[in-house]
């Protein structure tokens, strides 16, 4: 079981950390609603001199808004690390353009011979490299059935607190932050990782950052990540970002 992040501070300094990398739905969110207390806890670390990245699985178009207006915060990743947005300039591809038509028939698939009955998101046409459906409520043994259905048409599916996405590679948004970090010549070990669904998996691979934490929402679902991440916060959704961002600060003495 992951450690309390409270407890690891007080075990472990923390003030090298300079970036962190965080999930949006369920991690920077409350009741589904961007949370007043993480966007002034982004605000304080920001001036307190740590990088606030998100990375999201929203669309290209929302992430491009949702950058452009969270304090201080000047680029993000969107579609699970597929692409970078930085206000004022095209989306930049991190993995490789990917066949949107392609992962429509499947989603059609799916629901046609599998009864999957997936609703494509409202956003849909803000997407440019994966295709995202509305969770509505399944559980994790109904996903995981869809996901092998998916696999074997040779899609890759995985799931976050309100979407499903189908994918042609495996979404990983640890790789996408790796890269940035090497194009920024920021030490992954000064990185610190958020999140709170199995979208957020490639985030929690120990030796890829120098800390991974989870929100609470990650206790029940430890079974669904290749690897825990190393902390987890006491509370849930936004109140848990907030927990680590004030572990951040006060090892800063901010």
């Amino acid at each position: 079981m992951p450690t309390l992040i409270s407890r690891l501070a007080q075990i472990e300094n923390l003030e090298h950390i300079c970036l962190v990398a965080t999930d949006v739905d369920g991690t920077l969110t409350r009741a589904g609603k961007l949370d007043a207390a993480a966007l002034d806890a982004i605000w304080r670390l920001m001036v307190a001199g740590v990088t606030v990245v998100p990375v999201s699985g929203r669309p290209a178009g929302e992430v491009q808004g949702l950058v452009r207006y969270m304090p201080g915060v000047v680029r993000g990743l969107a579609e699970n690390g597929l692409v970078e947005i930085v206000p004022d300039h095209a989306p930049r591809w991190l993995g490789a353009p990917t066949d949107r038509a392609r992962l429509h028939r499947v989603g059609e698939r799916l629901n046609g011979e599998f009864a999957a009955a997936l609703r494509l998101t409202g956003d849909d046409y803000c997407r440019l490299g994966d295709v995202a459906y509305e969770r509505d409520g399944r559980d994790e043994v109904e996903l995981l059935r869809l996901r092998g259905h998916a696999e074997a048409m040779g899609v890759h599916l995985v799931w976050s607190n309100v979407h499903v996405h189908l994918a042609e590679a495996i979404p990983d948004k640890g790789v996408a932050v790796l890269q940035l970090a090497r194009e920024l010549a920021v030490d992954p070990r000064r990185i610190a990782t958020i999140g709170d669904a199995p979208n957020d998996a490639g985030l929690f691979i120990g030796q890829r950052f120098g800390l991974t934490v989870g929100t609470a929402d990650v206790a029940a679902q430890l079974a669904y990540f290749p690897e825990p991440p190393r902390a987890i916060t006491a509370g849930r959704e936004a109140a848990g970002f907030v927990e680590l961002a004030e572990a951040l600060l006060a090892a800063r003495g901010a």
